[in-house]
């Protein structure tokens, strides 16, 4: 497995680098369509821009710091697992050790590793995706207030990827930073969209919306 995942790595950096300006416009759309449907006044919007208001108020909070820390970590051991990565610790503090100076606020210690396990906190919003899973398991149709709660999770997770990426961090370091730039803005695109085209018309749109990339590049080629 690690060997496949390294082997694609620049070759999938390349490919969504040339499908990021259709995501762009895709997603573009996407906004245009939301503001035509009145999403803003939906559960997700309310739930989104409420969430919004206190990740910008409370960020730097113990509380705040400790629970995005432990998102980030979590992401990499999720993808640790995904790729067949033995995960043999995972550990986040409240903040007080950052206060006295140590800035690790949180640690996975894994068996090994790969730019896909590096990457994931900079692109996958973990806790979106597990609120949205379940609620595909879970109901036909998601109540008012799943909508409300995915919309939290979306925000808190826009947050906390925007303040955590930057060319100082580690991870990134790591994977190079042109390949970050080659691959981050496309993926986040594609991830954020699903959410958001999710609200809009469920799975069925999440996926129309993985697909328009492709079909737009495609069309540009002709």
């Amino acid at each position: 497995m690690s060997a496949l995942v390294s082997l694609i790595k620049w070759p999938l950096a390349i490919a969504v680098a040339v499908l990021t300006p259709a995501a762009a416009v895709s997603f573009w759309a996407l906004l245009r369509a939301a503001w035509v449907a009145e999403l803003w006044a939906s559960p997700f919007a309310i739930g989104f821009g409420g969430m919004l208001l206190c990740m910008l108020v409370f960020r730097r909070t113990r509380f705040v710091q400790f629970w995005s820390t432990l998102e980030h970590e979590l992401t990499h051991a999720l993808f640790a697992w995904l790729t067949l990565v033995p995960v043999h610790e995972l550990r986040t503090t409240d903040g007080s050790r950052a206060a006295r100076g140590d800035s690790s606020l949180g640690h996975v210690s894994l068996g090994g590793s790969n730019w896909l396990i590096l990457t994931a906190p900079y692109f996958f919003p973990t806790a979106s995706a597990a609120l949205l899973v379940a609620i595909w398991i879970l109901a036909a149709s998601p109540t008012m207030a799943a909508r409300a709660l995915l919309g939290v999770a979306t925000a808190w997770c826009v947050v906390s990827t925007w303040h955590e990426t930057h060319k100082g961090q580690s991870d990134l370091q790591k994977v190079g930073l042109g390949f970050s730039l080659l691959f981050l803005p496309g993926a986040n695109l594609l991830c954020y969209g699903m959410l958001l085209a999710n609200e809009l018309a469920g799975p069925t749109g999440a996926w129309a919306f993985a697909c328009s990339a492709p079909e737009i590049t495609m069309g540009w080629m002709r």
